[in-house]
């Protein structure tokens, strides 16, 4: 009886959870240049085998800087100007999945068409939820890509597919699962200076990390493995955007969202009730949920990992595997954030600058509330763009 009125009544209820549960950003069109013929490079030098090893790089096309202009919302354009026409290779490199076995996973290398030869810095670029293969930064290399904003500004741009994505699609993704995420960007930052060396693409020593929602998350991932793992450069500054940091706190407040909608509804989907039903009945729950936000369009596995610790009420499993909040940076981070977020609760943001404070790193942190009315999740997107471009732009050298 209970599996029945599971399946018979969460169906027409799920999709107001499920919409809060999985987190996205924006996508839109694309504008690019005519295909170009692939180019591969192999590695022959300072490129040991294992997690960082860099397989390949092909060559994809040239975006103009014109290309890049047209493809940006109108509000953006009155304070980026894009300087460069940007170089886009899809790069394969060695990582670990969440199971900890070797893949081969892929990524996206934006490098700007310099005149001179001024050694520039590198940003890591981290993408937002995406619910297609073909979204993927590899597969997208397109003038309304980030990754290609970002290098048209004059960055060398590493952006990882992450695992699920690109050579990788079919395994599951990690969705909000911090080490399995963080290794993927880490090694891809690993693979892209290697291949860079190999091209003698001159940097500059500087590192900036951004992205926004669960790019946000993946960047902050990243830089917690950075720092306690004491591996690479770590960058001048992170800037990161409406970020589920507190996995436990994003969850439990949207399904108080929903409580409040539907409180008998919230009542059957409370982790505490599903918690004494049997695994089967959790996983009906579960897959209720993924199949409801990604629709019948998606092609990508999301690891249910994150999703099946919160319905068996084991906020210790998703603090231990999910959170990323409470640690102690050694390097700057910026936050952004709007209050009226009710896609990733701006609690996320307070939170994490809370906790980093209370552990001395005040001066390493600061943040910034979106100015858009009301500033909710998408709204803010193209706020977040600017300031997170005219933010590191003031940091950055030889642009």
């Amino acid at each position: 009886m209970k599996s029945d009125l599971l399946n018979h009544s969460l169906p027409r209820y799920i999709t107001g959870l499920a919409v809060c549960l999985i987190v996205s950003a924006c996508g839109g069109g694309s504008a690019s240049s005519p295909a170009t013929i692939p180019v591969v490079t192999t590695p022959d030098v300072a490129n040991p085998p294992g997690p960082g090893y860099f397989d390949t790089a092909t060559f994809i096309k040239t975006i103009s800087a014109a290309e890049v202009t047209a493809a940006l919302p109108k509000e953006v354009t009155t304070v980026v100007k894009p300087l460069y026409a940007v170089d886009t290779y899809k790069i394969t490199y060695t990582t670990t999945d969440a199971s900890g076995r070797s893949v081969l996973a892929s990524g996206l290398a934006a490098i700007p068409r310099k005149s001179s030869s001024l050694p520039s810095p590198v940003l890591s670029y981290q993408h937002a939820t995406i619910k297609t293969n073909a979204e993927a930064p590899s597969n997208h290399a397109t003038a309304d890509e980030p990754a290609v904003l970002f290098a048209s500004m004059g960055y060398l741009v590493s952006a990882a597919d992450y695992v699920g994505y690109g050579t990788t699609r079919g395994l599951p993704h990690p969705y909000l699962l911090a080490t399995p995420t963080a290794l993927s960007v880490a090694d891809f930052m690993t693979a892209n200076t290697r291949w860079r060396q190999m091209k003698s693409i001159p940097e500059n020593g500087q590192v900036f990390l951004t992205g926004y929602s669960e790019g946000a998350y993946a960047s902050m991932a990243t830089l917690r493995h950075l720092t306690l793992n004491k591996t690479g450069v770590l960058p001048v500054s992170t800037y990161i955007g409406a970020g589920p940091y507190d996995v436990v706190l994003t969850l439990n407040a949207m399904l108080d969202a929903v409580r409040k909608e539907n409180p008998i509804i919230g009542a059957l989907i409370s982790p505490g009730f599903l918690k004494k039903l049997g695994a089967n009945d959790r996983a009906n729950v579960r897959n209720l949920i993924l199949s409801s936000v990604l629709g019948s369009k998606s092609d990508i596995s999301f690891d249910p990992t994150f999703l099946d610790n919160f319905l068996n009420d084991d906020d210790a499993a998703i603090a231990l595997q999910s959170n990323v909040n409470d640690w102690t940076p050694q390097s700057a981070i910026s936050f952004f954030h709007g209050r009226d977020d009710t896609t990733v609760p701006y609690g996320n943001t307070d939170s994490a600058f809370q906790a980093m404070n209370r552990r001395g790193a005040a001066t390493l942190t600061d943040r910034m509330d979106c100015p858009v009315k009301p500033a909710e999740h998408i709204p803010c997107v193209p706020a977040f763009l600017i300031n997170d471009i005219t933010r590191l732009g003031t940091l950055a050298k030889g642009l």
